[in-house]
C-alpha cells in the first residue's frame, strides 16, 4: 500500500479513536507508530525498536526542558508568586484584557507548555472581575496569550525543534526579532477585540490577590524568568553553546535558580507536583518522537516529495503539512516535531530560507485547533460556553493568525530566498 495513503489513515485514525475514546495522546501516537510501521511492511521486531528510538530520541532532546518548565511553574504556583508576578504586571497594565493576555504569554514561555500557564492563572484572573462574561473572555486572552508564547517564542519546544531539524546555526536572536513582536501583535489585536466587547475598569492591587507595597519589586517571583533570560546571551555568544546545549543550559539555569530561592517546606512538594504534570508532557511527546521515527525511516517523505510536484507548490506544502498533522492529533509541540521529521529527509527546506520555513510551519500548526486539541476541551469546560463559542473565540483567531503568519514567511521568502 502507498505509504500517502497509510499516513493519512494513520492520522486519521489516531483524531478520530482520540476523540472518541478520550486516549491519553502517547497511546494513540504510539499505536499510530506501530500501526505505520507494520502497515508499510516492516518487521515487528524492527517497529518496535524504531517505538524506542523515536521515543528516546525527544527524551533526549527535551526531557530537561519540559520537566524544567513544569517545575518553575509549580513551584511559583506552591508559594503564591504568581499573583506576586500579576502584581507587577499591573504596575504596567492596568486593565483586565492586557494583563490576561501578556501574562498568559509571559508564563507560558518558560514553563513550556500554554495550558500549564492558563492553569496556574484561572484563579487569580478570576477576581479581575465579579461577571462571569467578563471572566470568560479573560479567560480565552489566557489561552491564547498562551499558545502564542509557546508557538513562537525560541527556546520553547516548539520553535526548538525546528532549529534542531533544519537550521542549527541559525541565530536565534535574528528569528526573536521578527518571532516576538508578530506574536505580541496577534496578543494586542485579542486584546483589542475583547475591550471592544467589554467595559472593563481598572484592577486594584487586591484583586490580584496580593496586596503590593509601594515601590516593591517582587525580584525572587521573576528570578528563574530573569536567569533564563540572561543564560541565552550567556550560552549563544560566550559560551558558544548549540541549539541542543543551549535549550538545556537556560532551562536547568531556571529551574535550579526556582530550587534555590524556594522556601524550604516546598521545595519536596514543588519538585513532586512539577515531575509528575512534565512527566505526562513529556511522554505524550514521545509517542509523537516514536511516529515521527518510523515516518522518517520509511519512503514516505519521498513520496510525498514526488507527489508536492504534482499538486502542491513548494512554498504551500510544508504550511498544509502542519496543518493536517495539527488536525489529527491536537499538539503543537507533536506537529511542530512530526512536520520537522518529514520535511527534514526531503529537498525543502533547503530550497527555502530558515525563518519562512519556521514561520509557514508554526502557522500551519495554529491553523486548524479544534475536536483534536485538548485545550478546546479544557476551554469549552472552564468558561461553560458551547462549542460555536469556542469556535469563535479560540479557533477563529488562530486561524486568522496562521494565515498571516505563512503570508509574511511568503514575504520573507520572496525579500530573502535562499541562494
Amino acid at each position: 500500500m502507498n505509504t500517502i495513503l497509510i499516513f493519512i489513515i494513520v492520522m486519521a485514525a489516531i483524531s478520530v479513536i482520540g476523540v472518541k475514546f478520550k486516549l491519553p495522546p502517547f497511546f494513540t501516537l504510539v499505536g499510530g507508530a506501530v500501526a505505520f510501521g507494520l502497515m508499510i511492511g516492516s518487521s515487528p521486531d524492527t517497529v518496535f525498536q524504531q517505538v524506542a528510538l523515536g521515543c528516546a530520541s525527544i527524551f533526549n532532546s527535551l526531557g530537561i526542558p519540559i520537566l524544567a518548565g513544569s517545575v518553575i511553574a509549580k513551584y511559583l504556583a506552591e508559594q503564591g508568586l504568581i499573583q506576586q508576578i500579576v502584581s507587577d504586571l499591573r504596575t504596567l497594565l492596568k486593565r483586565p484584557p492586557t494583563l490576561s493576555g501578556i501574562a498568559g504569554y509571559l508564563i507560558a514561555v518558560p514553563s513550556t507548555c500554554p495550558i500549564t500557564a492558563f492553569i496556574i492563572l484561572t484563579p487569580v484572573i478570576k477576581f479581575f472581575t465579579s461577571e462571569e462574561r467578563k471572566r470568560s473572555l479573560l479567560r480565552y486572552l489566557v489561552a491564547i496569550g498562551s499558545v502564542l508564547g509557546v508557538a513562537y517564542v525560541y527556546p520553547t519546544p516548539v520553535t526548538y525543534t525546528l532549529f534542531d531539524a533544519f537550521a542549527p546555526d541559525y541565530s536565534p536572536l535574528i528569528y526573536n526579532l521578527v518571532a516576538i513582536p508578530l506574536s505580541l501583535a496577534f496578543v494586542g489585536a485579542m486584546i483589542w477585540y475583547v475591550r471592544r466587547q467589554c467595559d472593563f475598569a481598572d484592577i486594584t492591587h487586591e484583586q490580584v490577590g496580593y496586596k503590593r507595597e509601594k515601590g516593591a519589586f517582587h525580584l525572587r517571583a521573576w528570578a528563574p524568568f530573569l536567569v533564563i533570560f540572561l543564560a541565552i546571551p550567556v550560552g549563544y555568544l560566550l559560551l558558544d553553546l548549540t541549539h541542543a546545549g543551549l535549550l538545556q543550559f537556560i532551562m536547568l539555569a531556571g529551574m535550579a535558580t526556582a530550587v534555590a530561592t524556594a522556601k524550604r517546606e516546598v521545595r519536596w512538594s514543588g519538585w513532586v507536583l512539577g515531575a509528575k504534570h512534565g512527566g505526562v508532557v513529556i511522554f505524550d511527546i514521545c509517542g509523537a518522537g516514536a511516529l515521527g521515527y518510523i515516518i522518517q525511516q520509511s519512503s514516505f517523505p519521498a513520496d510525498a516529495s514526488i507527489l508536492l510536484a504534482s499538486s502542491l507548490p513548494i512554498f504551500l506544502f510544508p504550511f498544509v503539512l502542519a496543518a493536517l498533522i495539527q488536525t489529527a492529533q491536537g499538539s503543537r509541540i507533536v506537529t511542530s516535531y512530526l512536520t520537522a521529521q518529514v520535511l527534514a529527509s526531503t529537498v525543502i527546506p533547503s530550497m527555502l530560507n530558515p525563518l519562512a520555513l519556521f514561520l509557514m510551519i508554526i502557522g500551519g500548526a495554529g491553523l486548524i485547533c479544534f475536536v483534536t486539541d485538548p485545550y478546546f476541551w479544557l476551554l469549552h469546560r472552564t468558561t461553560g460556553d458551547d462549542v460555536k463559542t469556542v469556535l469563535k473565540r479560540y479557533t477563529l483567531p488562530q486561524v486568522i493568525f496562521g494565515v498571516i503568519t505563512y503570508l509574511i514567511a511568503l514575504l520573507i521568502q520572496f525579500l530573502m530566498p535562499v541562494r
